[in-house]
């Protein structure tokens, strides 16, 4: 039986990595992809209901008397800013019996146009499409969610800067460079 599909409201997004685009240091670990929505609740009606509907989710699998894992719930207030909640997505990369390895998370764009594979940054707003996880450990129960879709509605690209534009040409050493040798144990005697 397929698991059921769920459908975030239109979010902004912070720490999005739905996209594949890198080469992992270690091939032999899966990949990962995550995403965190940016809900407000307190001013968006719509991201009210979804928080009730994920609340709804976890106790239909759970019921509501069972200990809640501290890492089991996907949805915290945001550390800076209580009126934000964070809502966390993530799903490994699926790896099948033959050894070939199952796509993320598809990624369209408003016209429902395949994604031509531009970061996603942050600021930028999507609804994400999703399945749900239940899960019970002797630390509590807890819901992954698993993200399945991505449809960007506004993006704002992810700027790759160089992270030495802050330096300055300072006195030093130079590559090529190469000091006078000094053998600190040519004093001593040897063995």
């Amino acid at each position: 039986m397929a698991s059921e599909v769920f459908y975030s409201p239109r979010c902004a997004v912070r720490w999005c990595n739905l996209i594949h685009a890198r080469p992992q240091l270690d091939d032999s670990k899966p990949h990962a992809w995550t995403c965190e929505l940016l809900l407000e609740p307190k001013t968006n009606p719509s991201h009210a209901l979804f928080l009730e509907r994920l609340e709804s989710i976890f106790n239909e699998a759970h019921g509501t008397k069972k200990r809640r894992s501290d890492k089991g719930v996907p949805w915290k207030p945001d550390k800076d800013n209580s009126a934000i909640i964070v809502v966390k997505f993530k799903t490994q990369q699926f790896v099948r019996d033959d050894g070939t390895t199952a796509p993320g998370p598809r990624i369209i764009d408003a016209k429902k146009n395949a994604w031509d594979g531009a970061a996603i940054g942050n600021g930028s707003e999507l609804m994400l499409s999703f399945t749900t996880y239940a899960w019970e450990r002797p630390e509590g129960t807890g819901l992954s969610l698993q993200p399945k879709a991505a449809q960007v509605l506004h993006l704002v690209p992810r700027e790759e800067r160089d992270a030495t534009e802050g330096f300055e040409e300072q006195e030093g050493y130079a590559v090529g460079q190469v000091d006078a040798f000094v053998d600190e144990f040519a004093d001593e005697a040897p063995f």
